[in-house]
């Protein structure tokens, strides 16, 4: 079969603006009111000086009142409805030669700002370090009527961009603080997130768990295998277990950073009790979420008097996914379940693939029984964050499926090291990701080819054709569908499941990868294909394929080996996967491999 000829992407022609009189800005003023909170003015301040790095003008944003003249009103003046809109609700709307943009507080206005930008303007916050914010005249087209409330509470994830960046968190709609301890500033509108830690908390809580142990091992978990008690799991059937917690909690609510979730999670590990009267909780319940999402239940039942906002936040997570017979969780309890176990080749709906039936089913029993239901959602690969991790066809579908389910919240757990360890599309997936959380029903396509365009150049639709191109052979079955190829979070770079394609196939997406770089049109631009680029080169080097090929002479593909690794360190590369600083200390080797033999598997420290 021959080699499939590149498609000639040939851009179509800009369409003329269409530009209406009465909203030629250049005259306009930008004014928020004398009562505005510290996210209201900065929002004024924000659209002032975006304008400005537009148009080359001089806008300034003016605490004042309204004048019925040609102004843009930011934030809550000049009587704008903004009932129903929540704390991040916003609209937008033209009255007269008045502009309005408001919203509910505390976020709202901030969110209507940088919507108002991206809509008329053009402008786009990609990550802390790149940003699209197009030069033009002070005109836009006619401004329509606009109210939005995202559907989702509570929006975060881990991506390094965002988490680190808190203002292009605020600026994509994110307003959790999951990673980043401490709240949002109150000028990006503050934050709904954790107080104190936000998973596998529950031993942590007793600071000083080794005294506690060795003073009260019956407060911990009683393992049958070993007939002994083991420090990483509590007893959660033991009253005084629950009497430290209560403790504990109201501690963290009283002293803490003021944030109402309180993460009181499972240790990330099956250790969970065995003794007589967890047994027969859990087998009651036919689940280990039974002594779970009782224990949280009385903790939450006793704060909430003195806490009525707080609330008490758990996992449905590898041994406590599947929800309870009987008990209930309390209106003040989060349940986050977890998509650990699920493949990410396939929706999570998805009937045909066997790793996400079960997940699908559990969602489902969670949401018919649970009034505050989270979901902690994977999007990489943490085994190896190099190679390609093809899970862009899913995304969106997902996050839908989520909110179909009445999920209030989702974070996305990411790279979290991509000044570190990003080789692949790091960006892109934690741009898309932000933009859904904010906007599950979003133009998907449009937002992609958006980032794609601006950070890669010229030759971007090459860029979207072989991310295509991995996305439609990714998780395929083996051998004629005999059995099933599982894209996980630790899905080994050699694995199948993460891209199957045949010689030709790598010939082609090798060609799409030079077309891209030749078309770049700058050296920025270049640079970002060349980086991203490394996660195909270690994909082909961890498979044999292309120029990595065992099949060439032992000197060449030992050559390229030595070319990836040094093109990587370049790049600043230097972690290898999420458990750098963890017992394994999965890092680049710091100085040259002695040998080029092996695998990108064997580089790592």
């Amino acid at each position: 079969m021959g080699l499939r000829s590149l498609p000639e992407f040939v851009p179509e022609p800009e369409p003329a603006p269409v530009i209406f009189e009465k909203h030629s800005i250049a005259d306009y003023k930008i004014i928020y009111g004398e009562d505005a909170t510290e996210a209201e003015a900065n929002a004024a301040n924000i659209l002032a000086n975006t304008l400005n790095q537009i148009t080359d003008l001089d806008y300034a944003a003016v605490q004042s009142v309204p004048s019925g003249g040609k102004e843009i009103l930011v934030g809550q003046i000049g009587g704008v409805d903004v009932s129903e809109l929540g704390n991040d609700g916003y609209v937008i709307k033209a009255e007269g030669e008045s502009i309005y943009i408001a919203g509910g507080r505390p976020r709202g206005t901030f969110y209507g700002v940088h919507r108002f930008l991206e809509e008329y303007f053009g402008c786009r916050w990609y990550s802390e370090h790149f940003q699209a914010i197009p030069k033009g005249p002070a005109e836009i087209a006619e401004v329509k009527d606009e109210r939005y409330t995202p559907p989702l509470e509570f929006r975060d994830m881990d991506w390094f961009f965002y988490s680190a960046g808190k203002y292009y968190s605020a600026a994509n709609g994110l307003n959790g603080n999951t990673h980043g301890g401490l709240p949002m500033a109150e000028e990006l509108g503050g934050s709904f997130g954790y107080n104190g830690s936000c998973a596998h908390s529950m031993t942590s809580f007793f600071v000083k768990s080794e005294d506690f142990f060795d003073v009260h091992p019956e407060w911990y978990a009683y393992r049958e295998s070993s007939k002994s008690r083991v420090s990483s799991h509590l007893c959660l059937t033991n009253p005084e277990v629950l009497a430290q917690m209560i403790l504990e909690v109201r501690n963290q609510l009283e002293n803490g950073n003021g944030e109402p979730i309180v993460s009181v999670t499972q240790e990330d590990n099956d250790f969970y009790c065995q003794c007589a009267n967890c047994k027969a909780v859990d087998r009651e319940e036919g689940s280990q979420a039974g002594t779970m999402i009782s224990f949280v239940n009385a903790v939450a039942a006793d704060i909430v008097q003195d806490y009525p906002d707080a609330l008490i936040d758990t996992f449905a997570y590898r041994h406590t996914r599947k929800p309870p017979k009987h008990v209930r969780p309390l209106p003040n309890v989060v349940v986050r379940l977890c998509s650990i176990e699920c493949c990410f080749a396939h929706p999570l709906d998805d009937p045909k693939c066997p790793d996400n039936v079960q997940f699908a089913r559990d969602i489902r029993g969670w949401s018919e029984i649970c009034e505050r239901l989270y979901v902690w959602d994977y999007t990489m690969n943490i085994f190896c964050y190099h190679v390609m991790h093809p899970n862009f066809q899913v995304l969106q579908k997902n996050m839908q499926f989520f909110l179909e389910h009445n999920v209030k919240d989702v974070f996305e757990q990411g790279n979290g090291t991509c000044d570190l360890s990003d080789s692949e599309f790091a960006l892109l997936r934690g741009y898309l990701l932000a933009r859904l959380l904010w906007n599950p029903n979003l133009d998907y396509d449009a937002e992609m080819n958006g980032l794609l365009e601006d950070y890669y150049g010229g030759g971007w639709q090459y860029m979207r054709e072989f991310i295509d191109l991995m996305s439609r052979n990714a998780g395929k079955p083996a051998l004629f569908g005999l059995w099933h190829r599982k894209l996980g979070i630790g899905t080994f770079p050699n694995n199948k499941a993460i891209l199957d394609l045949k010689p030709n196939q790598v010939a082609y997406a090798d060609r799409l990868w030079e077309k891209a770089i030749n078309l770049a049109g700058d050296e920025t631009s270049e640079q970002h294909v060349l980086r991203s680029q490394l996660s195909w080169r270690f994909w082909k080097s961890s498979n044999r394929a292309g120029e990595f090929s065992r099949w060439q002479l032992p000197a060449k593909w030992q050559a390229e080996n030595e070319r990836l690794y040094n093109d990587m360190r370049a790049f600043g590369i230097t972690n290898y996967s999420e458990n750098v600083g963890g017992g394994n200390n999965w890092r680049f080797l710091q100085e040259t491999p002695d040998s080029w033999w092996g695998t990108p598997y064997r580089w790592r420290g």
